[in-house]
């Protein structure tokens, strides 16, 4: 882990020298709030565009520390009772931004990027009117803290549904909030198909409308028993939270709790930290994309999820395999010029001709394009 952290930070100097990479959260300064503020491409603290990378309920000072080795930059603590907000925000400090719960709205401090809704409100008893009412927080409010929304995926397609629920009362919740996300956990669902990940992402965007949205990721199985015990594999973390970018994202969470044979905030396996601080690494040398503007994009192949971004002065996109399986694929990004196309990352590049360029994939594989504009 350690090992890995030094890989990272050095790959990170040397991409910060040439420009790549920016700080990811604006230096603090003294306030009441992070003057966080949203709109349709993402948050923002201080001004400053960012993607944030989230963890959900670290409650501990040893939760926190944790987090920041990981190369997450923004904390959510919708339920630890124990702790003061006070408490909370002193051990978050300015480094790490946090959001704590909407009730009573307790908090101050340079790191307070704004509240959280309870978690999945749609099954927890909530409507979207009775949880207005219950916490009125407007939306765009000019306080410097944005609401923050997590519903479930019922929205999606079985078996993610729930046909208890409209869909109409999780667009409601979503553009109550500032920022909006869900869970859908596909592997937790027993489904070896990754890319409902990319196609809840733009259902849930379309649902939202104007809101800026997010998705939890599942970091391994939550009870030992879900289905059959199965243990996650770095490939499939990293495929989803590129699936999540690739529909759209402005930021995503790692879902990191089991609750058997006891309740554990953090319970992630040596791999699979490895490849959230890889992963990480590279979300930070590629926050201008993550950040910028969309632009058009299209791949040849079913199998392949893209997004193409501009931002900082160079076109970025992000593609995925979502399939099991090797495969070539052709894509077409309108916005890159003739010439050569850097993979990022990998120490080789593609020819682009007219806005096309073919790459072969593996089974689930993740690719970076980056083009000076």
């Amino acid at each position: 882990m350690t090992f890995a952290r030094a890989l990272i930070v050095g790959d990170a100097a040397v991409l910060a020298a040439a420009g790549l990479i920016r700080p990811a959260v604006a230096a603090p300064r003294a306030g009441a709030t992070a003057h966080a503020t949203a709109d349709p491409q993402g948050l923002s603290i201080r001004g400053t565009p960012i993607f944030p990378v989230m963890l959900i309920d670290q409650c501990t000072a040893a939760d926190v520390a944790r987090a920041r080795t990981l190369g997450v930059t923004l904390i959510v603590e919708e339920s630890c009772p124990a702790f003061s907000a006070s408490s909370q925000l002193a051990m978050i400090g300015a480094q790490t931004l946090a959001i704590l719960p909407i009730a009573g709205r307790q908090g101050s401090g340079s790191g307070l990027a704004g509240w959280t809704y309870p978690d999945e409100p749609e099954g927890n008893g909530w409507t979207p009117a009775t949880l207005a009412a219950g916490h009125p927080y407007p939306r765009g409010s000019n306080d410097g803290l944005i609401g923050l929304m997590t519903t479930g995926g019922g929205f999606f397609a079985a078996p993610y549904r729930d046909p208890t629920i409209p869909e109409s009362a999780y667009a409601g919740f979503a553009r109550m909030a500032d920022f909006a996300g869900f869970d859908l956990y596909p592997l937790g669902h027993c489904q070896s198909n990754l890319s409902p990940v990319y196609a809840a992402q733009r259902a849930f965007a379309a649902l939202a409308g104007p809101t800026p949205t997010f998705q939890w990721i599942e970091t391994g199985p939550i009870q030992p028993a879900y289905c059959g015990g199965f243990t996650m594999l770095p490939t499939e973390l990293s495929a989803e939270v590129w699936l999540a970018i690739a529909g759209g994202a402005r930021g995503i969470g790692y879902f990191t709790h089991t609750w058997s044979p006891q309740e554990q905030a953090f319970d992630v396996t040596p791999s699979i930290q490895h490849e959230m601080v890889r992963i990480d690494g590279l979300l930070a040398a590629v926050r201008p994309g993550l950040v910028g503007l969309t632009t058009p994009s299209v791949a040849y192949s079913p199998a392949i999820k893209l997004i193409a971004r501009s931002g900082g002065g160079r076109t970025y996109v992000f593609a995925v395999n979502s399939h099991r399986a090797p495969i070539k694929a052709k894509l077409r990004v309108p916005a890159l010029r003739n010439g050569r196309l850097t993979v990022f990352g990998e120490r080789r590049s593609l020819l682009v001709s007219h806005g096309y360029a073919t790459d072969s994939f593996a089974p689930l594989a993740v690719h970076i394009y980056v083009q000076k504009a």
